[in-house]
């Protein structure tokens, strides 16, 4: 059995709207986003011995066979560069690409509070982007503590622009989906050449939540994914399905989340010219290899 081909993906960058722009995407009659918005497919380490029924489950994802696009959202394909090579091995056409970005200050304070509200981040926020920062990047099988290092926007998509045509790659930024829904959604749909809708509702997806019991959520979730030793034995006793249903209730376990989402604290002065300076160089070469200015990010516009 062939693997099912998206020609559509929405690589990233992580906490920059991807759950909300595929939502968005997935209102057009034309197109059919997967039901899981990660499934972490393309990438996985286990790619090369996905048998017939982990083919069939991800080709399930995707329930409108008549639309023109099927398009999923797992942002690691930014990361990963086994993801590129995957695609390359199995498509006879290239997909298209459609990246959304953040100014990469606002997401890397971000990424820092959802993992504080998640339970997985301890130290203060300069130490914990330092520690990144003097560390290498490695694929990871967890929630990610890369703060620094995914707002490297010009490192990630150098190898998309070098493997695959600029014309299939359209980026546009948090910002302007905020900013100018209807416009920025209209782009995307005539970068795929589907027609324009005149209106969509707003949606907020993905919000920062504080969890209650961080170490009940984890330790089920890391039992449900076997990262125990004790538990790799499920997967001889507990289907493929049925661990995948597993998976998929635990992306909105309501009892483990307060009520309320996470409002964290605004970013300082002082930490926001920080941490311009860290980015300064690559979002240079950012405007140079997209030719755009982004002009929405004033922090880097002198």
């Amino acid at each position: 059995m062939e693997h099912f081909c998206p020609n559509l993906f929405i690589p990233g960058a992580a906490k920059s709207g991807t759950t909300s722009l595929h939502e968005l995407l997935d209102i057009h009659p034309d197109i059919c986003m997967s039901s899981n918005k990660e499934p972490v497919y393309w990438n996985s380490f286990e790619f090369n011995n996905f048998d017939c029924k982990k083919k069939e489950w991800y080709s399930n994802l995707f329930s409108n066979k008549d639309a023109a696009f099927f398009g999923e959202s797992t942002t690691s394909y930014l990361y990963y560069n086994n993801f590129i090579t995957n695609v390359k091995a199995n498509y006879k056409n290239d997909p298209k690409f459609i990246f959304i970005l953040r100014n990469p200050i606002d997401r890397c304070f971000s990424h820092y509070w959802w993992m504080i509200g998640l339970g997985l981040e301890k130290s203060n926020f300069k130490n914990a982007i330092e520690t990144d920062i003097n560390r290498s990047f490695k694929p990871y099988k967890y929630y990610p503590d890369y703060y620094y290092h995914f707002g490297l926007y010009a490192k990630w998509l150098t190898p998309f622009f070098g493997n695959f045509d600029r014309k299939n790659i359209k980026i546009i930024t948090l910002d302007s989906l905020k900013s100018h829904r209807i416009k920025t959604l209209n782009e995307c749909f005539n970068f795929l050449g589907v027609k324009k809708l005149p209106e969509v509702p707003e949606i907020i997806s993905n919000k920062t939540y504080k969890l209650k019991y961080p170490w009940v959520f984890h330790f089920i979730k890391k039992t449900s994914l076997g990262k125990y030793k004790y538990t790799k034995v499920a997967k001889y006793i507990i289907s493929k399905q049925h661990i995948e249903t597993i998976r998929d209730k635990l992306r909105d376990i309501s009892f483990l989340k307060n009520s309320k989402t996470y409002n964290y604290p605004k970013i300082n002065k002082e930490e926001r010219i920080w941490l311009k300076s860290l980015y300064q160089k690559d979002i240079a070469l950012l405007k140079e290899i997209t030719n755009l200015q982004f002009e929405e990010w004033t922090d880097f516009n002198n």
